[in-house]
């Protein structure tokens, strides 16, 4: 068996403190399974990479998938809120519940995080992490939870005593070298063992499962295998989460970094599926609503217009009149009217909530998102 690392007893507390990547004694074995396996997640990102290139304005579906994307990795963590409750958000209404909150954090943390490997062209180093977790857990718990900053007490995690606070700064500097070196461990293997070991360190007092789900998709974009934060991990994780955490334990308590990786890349290759048919659904979607207003003699006089308000929809599935009316630069009237048609062909319905206020719902775009495949 595997020797994955070390404990450190301190007082009556037993730390685990694992040694650092890549696994050795014996090196990673990739037997055929596996690599079949990785041949296949891979086959599955390109898939999606390519289609997502395809559609013309792939900032509304970016959009989109983060918010699912940070959805899932939320309630795996017993975050609970709806799809509707954040589009919702901006809306001028009472302020956000603290779960919609944290959600729309995590969108907000990987944009940022994003800016930074991106445009500031800044590696994915122990700095940007931070940032992120500051990001994330902004407003949310508070100062309890120390945003933006490593845990200056010790945890537990199920089974699992994390190493003791003075030496996740250490730890964190050999896995930010990882990252970035070179290694003979193929990249999407490679961030899969970065996710095990994150969450084995467990450097944060709250919000280490959103911090390491999201390092995946910022590495495979880094690595140049994900073009965009179009994935959801996620959706494998908590579909089958049970095994999830099982898998992790058996890292540190067996050395099973292959049972891990193999489960890994299952999630990847699911979910990169997912999103895949769930991007063709709503360009499907697009395509047939196109030629509705097109074609159809109802929208003859306001089609040019119709069509904005379509792709804004896209954008901002739930919208009141006047807030469509500013975007688009157009008559509160002008709008009013093609949201009635809208209504009669049932690409939206109409709700009053939040006391007066008149929203407008793209329903069959809603449905796909949040459709289980």
């Amino acid at each position: 068996m595997r020797e994955t690392g070390t404990y450190q007893k301190l007082g009556n507390v037993n730390y685990f403190i694992p040694h650092p990547l890549p696994p050795i004694a014996p090196p990673l074995e990739l037997s055929t399974e596996l690599l079949s396996l990785y041949g296949e997640a891979n086959f599955a990102l390109g898939q999606l990479n390519e289609v997502c290139q395809k559609i013309p304005d792939s900032k509304r579906f970016i959009k989109a998938y983060t918010l699912k994307e940070a959805l899932l990795s939320s309630e795996i963590e017993g975050i609970y809120t709806t799809l509707v409750k954040v589009f919702t958000s901006e809306l001028d209404h009472p302020r956000a519940s603290k779960e919609t909150q944290l959600v729309i954090n995590y969108a907000e943390a990987v944009e940022a995080a994003l800016k930074m490997i991106q445009n500031q062209k800044l590696p994915i180093v122990v700095r940007v992490i931070l940032k992120t977790h500051e990001i994330l857990l902004a407003g949310g718990a508070g100062d309890s939870a120390a945003p933006g900053q490593f845990r200056k007490q010790g945890v537990q995690v199920g089974n699992l005593i994390p190493p003791p606070p003075s030496q996740v700064p250490r730890l964190m500097s050999e896995l930010e070298k990882f990252i970035n070196e070179f290694s003979d461990v193929p990249p999407l293997i490679k961030i899969g063992l970065v996710h095990v070991h994150f969450e084995t360190i467990h450097p944060f007092l709250d919000g280490n499962g959103r911090i390491g789900r999201l390092l995946i998709v910022l590495m495979l974009i880094d690595n140049q295998l994900l073009n965009s934060p179009i994935l959801y991990p996620s959706y494998y994780f908590k579909k089958h989460h049970e095994e999830y955490y099982q898998c992790l334990d058996r890292v540190r308590t067996h050395g099973d970094f292959e049972g891990w990786i193999n489960y890994y890349l299952k999630a990847i290759k699911e979910s990169a599926k997912d999103a895949y048919q769930r991007a063709k659904d709503i360009e499907h979607l697009e395509i047939q609503l196109q030629i509705l207003i097109n074609t159809n003699k109802s929208f003859k006089r306001m089609k040019e217009t119709a069509l904005e308000a379509l792709n804004f929809l896209f954008s901002q599935p739930i919208t009141p009149i006047a807030e469509m009316s500013k975007k688009l630069d157009k008559a509160y009237n002008t709008i009013q009217k093609i949201l009635k048609e809208f209504i009669k062909h049932n690409i939206v319905s109409e709700n009053i909530i939040y006391k007066r206020n008149k929203l407008y719902r793209f329903e069959p775009y809603i449905e796909l998102l949040e459709k289980t495949y």
